[in-house]
């Protein structure tokens, strides 16, 4: 669930309905570590979207607001796979004044958050609470080495990073990271570059984007001035505004072009292909997954069936049945049909789109 600005938003990327790799790949026993997330910004509970790792999965949670500590630890009581602990994580070890939000919890953060332009609630109160750096834990031995690192903290996601590089470079095979566009003091080279220029030092690209968009207050008011009902969708008015990024580790790339990276490739492990596999496919990334079965195929075939995984990536289902509607009505629309000449003309001229394959 992504963020902006306190305001509950359902930005997330594709949930892949049909994940038959994962579930037959934890099924049959066939990675033999746990699959580790670190979740900064736990508030809510890990993603649903890893549930068919079923006991493979061991998540280390962490949140600076100690109600939702204590909320997840009471629920999963009993689950020695599931650690929370209540504190900031940043680029510093020590204490830091926490701005929580009682009103919209979700808008709680280290930075105090200004009014803005988007007309949100803000009343917050000023906690102390302890700050860890994710490589200061990683190197006391209280978490482990991550396959999967997911950070929202309203903005802090920065310093999380800073203090995570070697952690980061231990084995990360891929990132959620809740995003913007905007500019500040703290990301004079925006929010967006800033991060992705983080996660590229640890070989993490771009995989997905996800985002919703907000109107302004401004615009909003002159909606319901006019007699209209003020834009409650976050799709339609407005620039991108929370974005949730995707970084993943490109196996393929990094075997086949090490010249594209600054600094070397680290080796993978069996596993930690199996790994890469599965959050390529849980994230409905089923054709990178496949490439890289048929990639690594040798090495894979010492551990499973690789022909088997193919058959069960090869599934183009992925969406879920309300995006395909939502797809059908747009292709439906007034506008669709009125720019079908155009696309026709387009089709005549340069031809149809042939998708290159891999030497």
């Amino acid at each position: 669930m992504g963020r902006r600005g306190g305001r509950a938003l359902t930005v997330d990327f594709v949930l892949n309905p049909h994940p038959e790799f994962t579930k037959w790949v934890a099924n049959a026993g066939l990675v033999t570590e746990p699959f580790v997330l670190i979740d900064v910004g736990v508030q809510g509970g890990e993603n649903i979207r890893w549930g068919p790792l079923a006991d493979y999965l061991t998540v280390y949670g962490f949140d600076a607001i100690a109600e939702v500590i204590d909320r997840l630890t009471q629920e999963n009581a009993g689950r020695s796979n599931r650690h929370y602990y209540c504190l900031a994580v940043g680029n510093t070890d020590g204490e830091t004044p926490f701005y929580y939000n009682p009103v919209n919890p979700t808008a709680s953060s280290v930075y105090q958050q200004g009014q803005g332009r988007f007309g949100v609630q803000i009343a917050e109160q000023v906690r102390m609470i302890p700050m860890r750096r994710l490589d200061s834990l990683f190197d006391e031995g209280l978490i482990p080495k991550a396959d999967f690192l997911k950070v929202d903290v309203e903005g802090y996601e920065k310093d999380v990073l800073q203090g995570a590089r070697g952690l980061l470079d231990a084995g990360v095979l891929g990132m959620q990271i809740e995003s913007n566009f905007s500019v500040s003091p703290q990301y004079p080279s925006s929010h967006f570059g800033t991060i992705a220029g983080l996660a590229l030092d640890s070989h993490l690209l771009v995989f997905d984007i996800a985002f919703d968009r907000i109107s302004r207050a401004s615009f909003q008011s002159a909606l319901i001035r006019k007699g209209l009902k003020p834009n409650a969708d976050h799709d339609e008015v407005g620039r991108p505004a929370t974005v949730d990024v995707l970084f993943c580790r490109d196996l393929i790339d990094e075997v086949d072009h090490q010249e594209n990276y600054v600094t070397t490739c680290r080796p993978t492990t069996i596993d930690q292909i199996i790994k890469m596999m599965i959050i390529y496919e849980l994230h409905g990334l089923n054709d990178v997954a496949l490439d890289t079965a048929e990639r690594f195929a040798e090495r894979l075939g010492a551990r499973l069936d690789v022909d088997r995984a193919i058959w069960l990536l090869a599934n183009p289902n992925i969406r879920p049945n309300e995006y395909k509607r939502l797809v059908q009505a747009y292709e439906r629309s007034t506008s669709w049909r009125m720019t079908a000449p155009l696309r026709w003309v387009k089709l005549l001229l340069i031809g149809p789109r042939r998708d290159r394959g891999r030497p």
